[in-house]
C-alpha cells in the first residue's frame, strides 16, 4: 500500500507539472473528443479506451513520430490484465502471468518470427486523476512510459480499460493497461 501512494503522489506531480508534452486540456479534448477529459464515472469503457488510442496517438504527432496502429489482440490483453488487477487488489506488471505471456495468449505472436513488446499502466479516479487527458500526461511525464509511447520501433497499440482501482474507488475510478508491440 505504501508504493502504491508513492505511485499516485507521483503521478499526481507529474500531471502538476503541466509541462507541454500534450496540447492543453481544451485542445486535447477539441481533437480527441470531450470524453478525453472526463471523469471515469462519466465515460463508457470504450470512450475511455478510444480516448487514451487518439491522446498518445496525439503525443507522438507532437513529437515526429509516426501513429501507432490499433490492434485487437493487444486490446485483449490489455483488458485481461486491467481487469485482473482490479479483482486482486494489485498494481503490477505481473499476473496473471507476464506481459509476454499474456499478448502471447492473446495471440498477438502466433506466426510472429520476431517481435518487441511493451506495457505502460495506470490507475486513477475522478477527473484530476483518472480521466484519459489525465493517464496520458502522467505517462508522459514519466521517462520510461514516455519512452514506450514514443518508441518508433513500436508499431501497434491496445487499451484496457477496467471500472474500478486495484484498491478501490468504485465506479469514480478507472485502471488502464497500454499494451504496445511489433511483430515481424
Amino acid at each position: 500500500m505504501r508504493s502504491f501512494s508513492k505511485t499516485l503522489r507521483a503521478i499526481a506531480l507529474f500531471a502538476a507539472l503541466g509541462l507541454l508534452l500534450l496540447p492543453a486540456g481544451s485542445e486535447a479534448a477539441r481533437r480527441c473528443g470531450d470524453r478525453a477529459d472526463r471523469s471515469p464515472r462519466r465515460a463508457t469503457e470504450h470512450e475511455l479506451r478510444t480516448s487514451v488510442l487518439c491522446l498518445v496517438n496525439l503525443a507522438r504527432g507532437r513529437h515526429g513520430v509516426p501513429p501507432l496502429g490499433f490492434n485487437p489482440e493487444l486490446r485483449e490483453s490489455a483488458t485481461v490484465h486491467s481487469r485482473s488487477m482490479v479483482r486482486s487488489g494489485s498494481f503490477s506488471h505481473y499476473g496473471p502471468g507476464t506481459m509476454a505471456s499474456r499478448i502471447a495468449s492473446a495471440g498477438y505472436l502466433a506466426r510472429a518470427g520476431s517481435f518487441r513488446l511493451a506495457e505502460n499502466i495506470a490507475t486513477g479516479w475522478g477527473r484530476a486523476n483518472g480521466s484519459p487527458l489525465a493517464i496520458v500526461r502522467a505517462w508522459m511525464h514519466s521517462p520510461e512510459h514516455r519512452r514506450n509511447i514514443l518508441d518508433r520501433g513500436l508499431h501497434d497499440f491496445g487499451v484496457g480499460v477496467a471500472r474500478g482501482g486495484p484498491f478501490g474507488g468504485g465506479d469514480a475510478a478507472a485502471t488502464y493497461t497500454l499494451d504496445f508491440g511489433s511483430r515481424s
